[in-house]
């Protein structure tokens, strides 16, 4: 108990930060309660210290004396709180000085002024040299994969809770220093990504996708912090892990193809931006791609994706732009990666040749989608990956190409563009396509079409004209005849009265039958007793 004690204390002083405000406060109130003797009830059960703390109002904690991130307390505190610090203060000082534990934690302050309260007379009188901690990856590395055990690896419904929880622990002990924050939440999402990775590829759990895009997010918010500002020196060998480590995203075996190859794709975008870093990496990946086709092997998408965007970003443009050709040609649904390409790309002959090579993969990704809301969900992050007004201005044929490649979901974008133009023809021919009527069109648009080009309105009220008779009922009848009434104004204007006598006595002859139908024809006064 004793040794597992004195190790336990040791990883809490390098977990918590004494030059962090929060932290100085959590040990305080600790302090406090535990001189108080307000911890009883302690006990111990194996690798778990439990017991009692009266507060306001009393309540249960438990420590994990294995791993200072392993905690649990009844108080609606979030994270490690003040009632855990006393339970620990109140174990360690049966064998150990709990003032020396905090001396020793305290030393590590770069001011020297915290905690004044705890310290002794003839401490204020010496002047010692601040110590610091130092940081490393194998010591980041170390804690990631200890916390990591936690993880219900086992329930494919639990790993994602008890994922992002474990993830929320290891936040809660960010490092002091403002710019070391970011990295140590690059890494810790970065190595969870992996490991879960691999707990799904072994165990074939499929429903981790949303789990998996949390940690990229996490990741690429991190990587534009560190982006935005120069990198100390102390980061390199940080940056070098990174640098080496990406391989095993580019050559591992996945079942979340999309968000590996979006994590590797923002790490070489965000981070590791030095030009023969990346040339490297691309001579590695092609030799790799190369070797295989040699050898006559299956390619594997994922690093053949990964090879096009270190191509991509040192402008090797013909070649990745062939690769994501042979791709696209062999099934592989390459369209869905294109926005995070445009979105590095201003509103140049390079966006346009990658945009232009989206064009024709857009609908056989459209045809694999479930339903229109998830067609309509990836036309949004398309189109937001590029500037619509700048290319309408710049390149409006090939943003029309855009257009008909997503219908019919970007109908109404469509449809702006040409009614816009005055091109009404075309217009209807649209709103026929998607299967509107007359009564789905705003009023303003049908009337200033039927002032200028009355003639594209015809096929547009036929079809209505036949939908609302196909729906007998009084009500679509009198749709109907609404409709008949506009197409006879339409035939007089273009003075073919003979082709309106034509249709309509074509559509009296079908509907004779129906009795309700004829009447609301004679109170439209478009048929009498007796005929037209």
């Amino acid at each position: 108990m004793a040794a597992l004690l004195n190790d336990y204390a040791t990883k809490l002083q390098n977990r918590l930060q004494p030059e962090r405000e929060s932290h100085q406060k959590l040990v305080q109130k600790g302090l406090l309660l535990y001189r108080q003797h307000l911890v009883h009830a302690k006990r111990v059960s194996g690798r778990f210290l439990r017991g009692k703390v009266q507060d306001v109002t009393p309540v249960d904690c438990e420590l994990d004396l294995l791993d200072p991130l392993n905690f649990d307390c009844a108080c609606p505190h979030d994270g490690f709180c003040r009632h855990l610090m006393a339970l620990f203060f109140s174990a360690y000082s049966e064998a150990n000085s709990v003032f020396d534990w905090v001396r020793e934690w305290k030393r590590r302050s770069t001011d020297g002024d915290i905690l004044q309260s705890v310290k002794r007379a003839s401490d204020l009188l010496e002047k010692k040299k601040p110590e610091t901690t130092g940081q490393t990856i194998s010591m980041w590395l170390d804690d990631f994969h200890t916390a990591f055990e936690e993880i219900n690896v086992k329930d494919e419904f639990l790993l994602d809770l008890s994922a992002r929880e474990v993830y929320r622990r290891l936040t809660l002990f960010l490092p002091v220093e403002r710019e070391w924050e970011p990295l140590y939440r690059l890494a810790a999402a970065y190595e969870l990504f992996k490991y879960l990775h691999t707990v799904c590829l072994k165990n074939g759990f499929f429903s981790s996708a949303a789990l998996m895009q949390f940690l990229a997010g996490e990741a690429e918010e991190a990587a534009n912090r560190l982006s935005s500002a120069a990198l100390p020196f102390a980061f390199d060998p940080f940056i070098a892990y990174f640098r080496e480590n990406t391989r095993e995203l580019a050559d591992s075996a996945s079942i979340y193809e999309l968000e590996t190859v979006d994590f590797y794709r923002m790490l070489w975008s965000r981070l590791l931006k030095k030009e023969n870093w990346r040339k490297e990496e691309e001579a590695r990946l092609r030799r790799e791609i190369l070797n295989s086709i040699d050898a006559g092997e299956n390619l594997s998408t994922l690093k053949v994706l990964c090879f096009i965007h270190l191509a991509f970003l040192l402008g090797n443009d013909d070649t990745a732009l062939f690769f994501l050709g042979q791709l696209a040609a062999s099934g592989a649904h390459t369209a869905i990666y294109m926005p995070y390409w445009f979105l590095e790309l201003k509103a140049d002959e390079r966006l346009s040749r990658y945009i232009s090579a989206a064009v024709p993969m857009i609908p056989r990704l459209l045809e694999s989608c479930t339903d229109d809301f998830e067609r309509a969900a990836y036309m949004r992050m398309f189109f937001r990956s590029i500037n619509e007004q700048a290319l309408s201005a710049q390149q409006l044929k090939l943003l029309e190409k855009l257009y008909r490649a997503f219908l019919p979901v970007s109908a109404p974008k469509y449809g702006d563009v040409l009614f816009s133009s005055a091109r009404y023809k075309e217009w209807a021919e649209l709103q026929t396509l998607t299967g509107h009527t007359p009564g789905d069109i705003e009023k303003e648009k049908l009337e200033q079409v039927a002032k200028q080009a009355p003639e594209a309105l015809l096929p547009l009220y036929h079809r209505a004209v036949g939908i609302c008779i196909g729906e007998k009922n009084r009500k679509s009848y009198q749709k109907a005849v609404r409709y008949l009434k506009k197409l006879k104004v339409i035939y007089r204007k273009r003075h073919e009265e003979e082709r309106w006598y034509a249709f309509f006595d074509e559509i009296k002859e079908r509907t004779k039958r129906m009795r309700a139908f004829q009447e609301e024809c004679r109170r439209g006064n478009l048929t009498d007793a007796d005929g037209i």
